[in-house]
């Protein structure tokens, strides 16, 4: 994936042209400053899976496991621009997104010594990822046809050329399987149907908007019908057992496909058939391009971030609130 390992070209890069009198912005950085955190909402997926990977998994719903005055962001850009906006701050966000900045006013992280990357990623050497999910609707009548609809774009994401659509979207998996030319012909009925008139709700995790985004509009593209409308609205994770089969799937904020950035909880218990993963997805965790702090650890993080200092197993990471105790 170009982007993703362009990550190190332009590490790199950065680091040859500071060598050759190029303005290094991180010699005026102080690190008797203190660390500002920034954090998502409890329904986020990065959230979760960020929390969970460092060992303090109840901080994932719970503000109150977090250090005092840490800021909560409402999105993976919102997240990056902030940290862009902060000399000081750290957060974490969505490899996915990452890769697209075009600020330079962020930069991602070392894990454990690990690059986030498709490669380490595959290879499981990069520790710090997550699963992107999805999940739809299960009262659609067996000859409803925007149900079929909605199943045929189930069968289009997973065959080889939507596989390929996500990986143009940063999505990282081994392509596999059968081209769509083949899965079609079980919903030809559909896709050639030139009458239908109808819209689609999609939402869910900010983090796979840009990838769900891609995979409706190639979609849509191959359906004879052009009045079948796909319209986004992603407020997070949180939303998407809720919208879809939850307790407010039939509001006025119902969907009828929805992503997630974390598993389904034990009590979104999602009808069989009708949720599944899709790629996996590194989160980083990030700081602005200022900061010459270059890798972190769990220990650190959890010393940043962990309201007492100790992880899921009690261990004592220590209190990090000013950069000098992580940048010695």
């Amino acid at each position: 994936m170009r982007n993703i390992r362009n990550l190190f070209i332009l590490g790199l890069s950065a680091l040859v042209l500071g060598s050759c009198g190029q303005t290094d912005n991180t010699s005026k950085f102080d690190t008797s400053k203190n660390i500002t955190l920034y954090t998502r909402d409890t329904t986020s997926g990065t959230r979760d899976g960020f929390f969970t990977k460092i060992g303090i998994e109840d901080a994932k719903t719970d503000d109150s496991k977090l250090r005092k005055g840490v800021t909560q962001t409402s999105g993976n850009s919102d997240m990056m621009a902030k940290v862009a906006n902060d000399t000081y701050g750290i957060g974490y966000a969505s490899l996915a997104g990452v890769v697209e900045d075009t600020t330079g006013k962020i930069k991602g992280l070392k894990y454990e010594g690990v690059e986030a990357n498709e490669e380490n990623v595959l290879n499981e050497t990069y520790k710090l990822t997550r699963n992107f999910n999805y999940i739809i609707r299960n009262d659609y009548a067996s000859d409803d046809k925007k149900g079929l609809v909605v199943k045929a774009f189930v069968a289009y994401m997973f065959s080889k050329d939507g596989q390929r659509t996500m990986k143009e979207a940063d999505g990282i998996l081994t392509i596999s399987g059968k081209d769509w030319t083949e899965v079609a012909k079980d919903y030809e009925s559909v896709l050639k149907d030139s009458t239908l008139n109808f819209e689609i709700k999609v939402g869910g995790s900010t983090s796979v908007q840009k990838m769900s985004q891609k995979l409706t509009s190639n979609f849509a593209a191959l359906l004879t019908s052009k009045n079948v409308k796909f319209t986004h609205n992603h407020g997070g994770s949180g939303d998407a057992y809720k919208y879809t089969q939850g307790a407010d799937k039939d509001s006025t904020n119902k969907l009828d496909i929805a992503f997630l950035s974390r598993e389904l909880k034990d009590t979104e218990k999602a009808a069989e058939g009708t949720s599944g993963r899709m790629c996996v997805d590194a989160i980083v965790p990030i700081v602005n391009s200022a900061n010459p702090y270059s890798e972190t650890t769990a220990k650190d993080l959890v010393a940043m971030y962990s309201v007492d200092g100790k992880n899921d197993d009690k261990v004592d990471c220590g209190m990090y609130t000013k950069w000098s105790d992580v940048i010695k």
